[in-house]
This record gives structure tokens, sequence and C-alpha cells, in this order.
């Protein structure tokens, strides 16, 4: 095209311009375009690693090279990576690039993820920092980028079966970007795929490969040749390779985090190989207490010593409401009740158990006190504080523990809160040492090994462990685990020190007998 056809082109509105435009090829109509549009970013339309470091002045490291090479010569791509390899950070500068290098009208970028908070407070963050620090043209939002009258740029998250809300998507230029791919459900996933139709459209799916969702939509796209997979373990970082990125490095993955899941997890565990290895777990689950563990504890031979009490007190009439004994090495269930019943009903029942253990105390001449604790969410805080007033009247002389698990950890900086603190407590003393014996006995029925092995775990964006709720097991059809959260109260322990709201785990090494 001579000049004055590139200006009365220039002019046409732009349904017509692209009408004409289909039928050049893809060179060359981006050669028509940078000739219409004179921006000084066009100089890197197949240049986007030169993009980054050249015309943004930043480090990208070369799993990060790779990415964006990828971007530019491949229509599908799918980075399976490790805890922090600098993914999002990556992902903005590539929308950057692609919003920069093609004119605005014939540009769109749309970013997704399995929620809108992991939409809005990862990603987008990421893209309005680059675009202001660098006089990118436009003006972005929340979730939005727009120049001019034209929306560039945007970010969603829709419902887990709702494809009527990805289609209808659009562009010349069209780049998807799925961030934490791993929790994008197949009709969603499908539905991004149906977008791929165009000339110039390109999809980029990051994040960690999940650890609880074998045969996920993401594990089928890596494993699918149309898809170029660019995988990132955390011994692929800078921080273990030695590689340069300036002030990046201390945003990575480093060796500190790495030797702290693995010692947490186990080598071989779901959570390690996914955030450490990049890989999609095989034949593990993310479950906390594995039921061989669980099963295989209800064969140990039990030694007697002292008892301490764990209760779970009924929230509704469909919870139980179960009282669970701890007898030097060995834990079972001494009473178990469905239904609502009174606060004073409860401690009643409970002070029973408690006389129980006092008497048993009395005839092995155990000195220690019986130790109750409570879970005192709801209905339990008022039946802990009638049996600390009963015990202050002389009915009883046990030591009375109102435990809140929804409070924070006794070791904050690895759990969300004391539940999860709780759970990983019994998953410890339940594993087995490194000539596979065990030392805890569980003297229960399989209804409450079940519950034992049925919450799953996983790391929550500050690296705690966090266990799985009720309400999200209750979703997967799973009952309350009341019976299993009795045997873990019970084989809790509060600090040797006066009274505290905080509950810490009882440690086998600790300096008095555990059992």
């Amino acid at each position: 095209m001579n000049l004055s056809e590139l200006e009365r082109l220039a002019q046409l509105p732009e349904s017509t311009r692209i009408s004409i435009l289909d039928k050049f090829s893809e060179e060359e109509r981006g050669n028509i375009y940078m000739r219409i549009d004179s921006s000084p970013w066009y100089r890197y339309r197949e240049d986007p690693v030169g993009f980054v470091t050249e015309g943004i002045r930043e480090y990208a490291w070369s799993k990060q090279v790779e990415i964006l090479e990828s971007l530019r010569d491949n229509k599908r791509t799918a980075v399976p990576a490790c805890h922090a390899p600098g993914k999002s950070h990556i992902a903005a500068r590539a929308i950057a690039w692609w919003v920069a290098v093609h004119p605005s009208e014939s540009v769109r970028v749309v970013t997704t993820a399995n929620t809108f908070r992991q939409v809005r407070n990862i990603l987008w963050p990421h893209i309005r920092k680059v675009v202001a620090a660098n006089n990118l043209p436009g003006e972005v939002l929340t979730t939005k980028w727009k120049i001019g009258k034209d929306i560039v740029a945007d970010g969603f998250s829709p419902a887990d079966h709702n494809e009527t809300a990805v289609q209808g998507i659009h562009a010349e230029n069209l780049l998807i970007v799925v961030d934490e791919a791993g929790g994008i459900s197949n009709t969603i996933g499908q539905a991004l795929e149906s977008l791929m139709t165009g000339g110039n459209t390109r999809l980029l799916l990051l994040g960690n490969p999940p650890t609880d969702s074998p045969g996920s939509w993401f594990e089928r796209a890596c494993n699918n040749s149309l898809f170029n997979v660019i995988p990132i373990s955390a011994y692929d970082t800078p921080n273990f390779t030695g590689e340069s990125v300036g002030q990046w490095k201390k945003n990575l993955v480093d060796k500190t985090w790495v030797d702290d899941v693995i010692s947490s997890f186990g080598e071989d565990s779901a959570f390690v190989q996914a955030r450490v290895h990049a890989r999609f777990p095989r034949n593990v689950t993310s479950t906390v207490i594995p039921v061989d563990w669980a099963e295989s504890a209800t064969k140990i031979e039990k030694v007697m010593g002292r008892i301490r009490l764990g209760v779970d007190i009924a929230a509704d009439g469909g919870d139980e409401f179960v009282i669970a004994e701890s007898c030097g090495n060995s834990v079972k269930i001494v009473h178990g009740s469905t239904g609502n019943k009174s606060p004073v009903e409860v401690a009643g029942r409970i002070l029973d158990a408690i006389h129980a253990a006092e008497k048993f105390h009395v005839k092995h001449s155990i000195e220690d006190e019986v130790r109750v604790k409570i879970d005192a969410i709801g209905v339990g805080w008022g039946v802990a504080g009638l049996l600390e007033e009963w015990g202050k009247e002389g009915r009883h002389v046990s030591r009375i523990v109102a435990v809140n698990v929804a409070q924070a950890a006794y070791q904050r900086e690895k759990f969300a809160n004391q539940r999860a603190e709780m759970w990983w407590t019994a998953r410890e003393l339940l594993q087995p040492d490194e000539e596979g014996e065990q030392h805890v006995c569980i003297d229960v029925d399989s209804k409450t090994v079940a519950q034992l092995s049925a919450p799953t775990y996983r790391a929550n964006s500050a690296g705690k462990i966090q266990i799985e709720s009720k309400d999200d097991m209750k979703r997967r059809g799973i009952s309350s685990p009341d019976r299993a959260e009795a045997v873990l109260l019970a084989l809790f322990e509060p600090p040797n020190s006066e009274p505290q709201d905080l509950v810490a785990p009882l440690s086998l090494t600790s300096d008095s007998a555990w059992f």
C-alpha cells in the first residue's frame, strides 16, 4: 500500500478496516498497522524480550525469557510452576507487551483465575505498576485497562460451570492469560479453548499443579501436544542456579522455603511434588493423615499412663457430641451422641468422664492432673465456663482448657490457626518413623479412622498450613469430623506454664513424659 492508501485506510471505521485487512496475511497486517501507527513500542512487535529488557529496562531470567518467546512463537503455552518463581510478574510484562505493540482498536487481553480475588489481587496489581512506571498508554483500573474508548484488557472470574461468561470474546489480536490455572474447571477451560479460532490469538496458562485434583484441565493441557509446556521447578530458579536477576531475587523461592516444606510435608508428598518440583502428583493425596497411617495405628500396643480428655461439642442436630480419652500412648472414644443438648446436660456428661479419669489416676498413683480440652466455639464456651465453676466448687480437681481452634496458632509462622496446628500435630504423632514404627495407638472404630483421613490440607497465600473447613468437607459430601477432632483435642497439651489462650502441640521430645 502507498501512503495515500494507508491514510484512507486509517480513516475508515474499525469494522470496515478489519474486513479489508482480513484479506492480508498476518505479517502483512502487522506491517500495515505499524505504518498506520507510529507508536515507539511497535519496534518490539516481534521482540517481547527486548520490550522487557530494553523497552522497560527490567530483568528477565531464563525461564521468563522462554515464556516470552513461547508467547511470540506459539498459540498455546502452559507453565506448571513451583512456588514463587515470578510467574505473575512476567505475565504482567507479557500483557503490557501485547497491548503496547498492537493498535488499541485491534487488541484485547482477557485474564482469569479460579476466583475473582486472585484476579484482582495477584495479577492486576502487577499490570498497574508496569503501566504506570513506564508511561504506557491508557489508564488501568482495578481489573480493566482502557486506552481512549477502547478496553484493551480486563480480568474476570466465571463460575465453574458458566461457560457463557467467556463466549463472544473476539479481537484481531487476542491474548488470554489464565493465572492459577490449576483451579480452572474443565467447563471453563474448554470454553477458553473455543476462543482460539482467530488468526493472531494466544493462550497462556500459569499456575501450581494442584495437589488434590488429579486429571485437572490444567494437567490435561500440559499433556496436550498443542501446548508448548515450560515447567519451572524451584531448582530452576535463580536462588538455586545463581542466575542474576537484580533486585527481584528476594521475591523468588529460596532454599530456606524449600527445606522447610520438605521437612514439614515429606519429599514424596503431593505438596512438595507440586510446589517444589512443579510436577502433577501421582498416587498421592493431600489428606492430612493418610488412611494407612490411621489404620496401622489401631494395631499399636497400648502403654498405660496419664489421662487427658478431648471434647467436641455438637454445633447442630446433625453433628455429634464426642468425648475422647487419651490414656498413655492410646486414645479412644468414651462417649458419642447426636442431637442438641443443653449446656448443663453436656457439662454433666463431661463431668462423669472427668470423675472416671480422676479415679483412674488415684488407683494408679498418677499425680498429674486430668486435663480436659474443650472445643470452645459456640456452645462449648459456656460448657467450659460451667465446668470451671464446678471445679471451684470442689466437684472435680481437673484442669479445664477452652480451645478456640479458629484463633491464632501457637506456632503462628507455620499454621493458619489452632485447628491447623491441632491436625498437623496428630499427623506428626501418627507418622511412621525412619524404621516405619508408630508410637500412638488409636483405639477407634472405622468411622473415626475415616474421619481422621478425610480432611485435606493446603498452604494459604502466606505459606501457612491450612486445613479444609468443615463446610468445604460437607460440600464434598463428607460429614463433620467430630469424632476425629475429639481425638485430636485429647492428644493436644497446653504449655507447662500457667494456662494460656493458646494450646500448643504436645512434643514427643518434651522434658516430661507424654504418656
